[in-house]
């Protein structure tokens, strides 16, 4: 038994492994995003009317400026810099803008490329990761290593004890106790509410992938300069 909950532990390693691969993938699709969101996200309405307002403040001080040196008598002075002034602000902050909005889409593609190698990567290592744990319960299967159905694999060690405080004769007895008892918590579950679960800072534990898009662009430029 005891060798049995040693081969189910090494089984339940290659489980772990496939099921924070998983996560990591949904975690990384959180970076993916098309233009329509970097454009909703960028908020150009907003800054072209904020732009449309500075430009409007730097052409009435200016014009008041003009104001106090000329005087009344020469007014138009003052209203075709107020003029010329908003227009040229104007169209430089929007432009700018406009600029701003260019790079930030030009970024996402960069980051959505970069996300989708990343996703790529593991899903080939997923791959691999579900073809060494069949692999592993097909050689337990056939060398006649472990007696506990697959379903049951993650509670071996429960199963275990069920022979060792002597409830259970063999490993079929033992799996047979642990199927009523968890009929019995099926049962009772109906009649409770688990918690929420606690949230998952997924940044902290798979780290910042737009940091690894940054890291891969230096590498790709050290190469080039190196050429």
């Amino acid at each position: 038994m005891q060798q049995t909950v040693t081969y189910c532990e090494r089984y339940f390693e290659f489980e772990d492994a496939v099921t924070v691969n998983q996560e990591n993938i949904e975690y990384l699709k959180t970076y993916l995003h098309d233009n329509d969101y970097v454009v909703k996200n960028f908020n150009m309405g907003y800054k072209m009317r904020r732009s449309i307002l500075m430009s409007c403040c730097g052409g009435l001080i200016m014009g008041l400026l003009l104001l106090a040196l000329c005087g009344l008598s020469l007014w138009y002075i003052p209203l075709i810099a107020f003029i010329i002034i908003t227009g040229a602000l104007a169209a430089f902050l929007i432009s700018l803008q406009k600029f701003k909005l260019t790079e930030a889409e030009k970024n996402q593609v960069e980051v959505n490329q970069g996300i989708n190698e990343q996703i790529e990567a593991l899903k080939s290592r997923e791959e691999m990761l579900v073809r060494q744990k069949d692999e592993y319960y097909k050689g337990l299967q056939e060398k006649n290593l472990c007696a506990i159905p697959l379903e049951y694999m993650a509670n071996a060690a429960q199963i275990k004890t069920y022979i060792e405080n002597g409830e259970a004769e063999t490993i079929e007895d033992a799996v047979a106790i642990f199927e009523q008892q968890l009929l019995m918590q099926e049962m009772s579950s109906i009649m409770t509410q688990q918690a929420p679960a606690p949230a998952v800072d997924n940044k902290e534990r798979f780290g910042d992938p737009l940091e690894i898009i940054k890291q891969n662009k230096k590498a790709k430029k050290k190469s080039l300069f190196k050429k």
